[in-house]
């Protein structure tokens, strides 16, 4: 709901009064009035009636693909109560352009309407381009791909940042860059997301895998064995951790023995790890490198364990603190 209010601030900065009028539409719902349908609709006060045949298309539409049955419902009940929220269009020569409300404006026509009300007001590419982004944001049935295009787009148009455009449209910065990050993923797995095979969470969790064919393989077992979310990041994971471990390896599968200046004896490393071992009931790996760098890497095999872990390490530093 805190977003779909932030979001809120973004059309209100847009279209000012016009603000209620299009995040009806943005929410999937169109509110209608008790008077019956006519062939011609009634204009609100204060609006323009255009035929809608003089009405092109928003060029900055994120939406690619509309649901027929969706749009079936809407049409039948502009025609059983007519239309309270008007479509917004900007002047384009001779003719308009749609801003927001296409949704509306596919329903009308479909119910076989010549005209509709409309509010026409003045808009740069640029605002028409951000406000086709926050409506379709508040849209639940948007495809993340559809809103990651727009996102691109807009970036690669308009020559802003991902801060710039996440301030301008009230969102957090976060959402916009993991959003764009999954236009990275090769086409097979896009198109698992495309088609709801998978989710943006399935999608974000491959991210991090080295190679397309690795995040191939891998969309191809979620769908295959309708994993979940924290299944698949524990997955890639455990791949992260074994492709570091292969690197700290010799081809023989073992410890290497050969060391740089600084680094400590090979056996040293071991009877050390089998002590944070026994401490801290799982496996410990400590690697080295040379100048006295390394880091120590703790398995955990689930979540419980995880906060386990959290919750022993979290104890002893509070019991060395008191000591100290």
């Amino acid at each position: 709901m805190a977003k779909d209010r932030r979001l809120g601030k973004g059309l209100a900065a847009l279209l000012g009064d016009s603000i209620e009028s299009t995040a009806g539409d943005a929410s999937g719902t169109d509110p209608a009035n008790t008077s019956a349908a006519t062939d011609t609709p009634k204009s609100p006060s204060g609006f323009t009636v255009l035929a809608v045949s003089e009405i092109d298309d928003n060029p900055y539409q994120p939406r690619r693909h509309f649901d027929e049955e969706q749009l079936a419902a809407l049409s039948q009940s502009l025609k059983q109560h007519d239309l309270l929220q008007p479509i917004v269009v900007r002047p384009k020569g001779a003719r308009y352009e749609l801003i927001s409300g296409e949704r509306r404006l596919r329903a009308a026509i479909m119910a076989g309407w010549k005209t509709i009300a409309a509010q026409v007001r003045e808009a740069s590419d640029r605002e028409t381009a951000e406000l086709s982004i926050i409506e379709n944001l508040q849209r639940k049935d948007l495809n993340a791909l559809e809103k990651a295009d727009s996102f691109k787009r807009y970036l690669d148009e308009h020559g802003c940042s991902h801060s710039e455009l996440a301030k301008r449209l009230n969102i957090d910065r976060s959402t916009v860059a993991n959003l764009i990050r999954l236009l990275e993923l090769p086409d097979p797995v896009k198109q698992s997301l495309a088609n709801s095979l998978i989710t943006a969470g399935h999608a974000r969790a491959l991210l991090p895998l080295v190679t397309p064919v690795e995040q191939i393989k891998l969309c191809e077992k979620i769908v295959r064995k309708a994993l979940s979310v924290r299944a698949v990041e524990q997955i890639v994971q455990d791949s992260l951790f074994d492709a570091e471990d292969a690197t700290g390896k010799s081809s023989g599968g073992g410890r290497k023995v050969n060391r740089g200046a600084g680094q400590s004896n090979p056996f040293q490393i071991a009877r050390l790890e089998q002590e944070l071992k026994q401490a801290l009931g799982t496996k410990v790996d400590i690697r080295e490198k040379t100048g006295g760098k390394g880091k120590i890497v703790i398995h955990f095999n689930n979540h419980d364990e995880f906060q386990r872990l959290l919750t022993q390490l979290a104890n002893r530093a509070t019991e060395q603190r008191r000591v100290g």
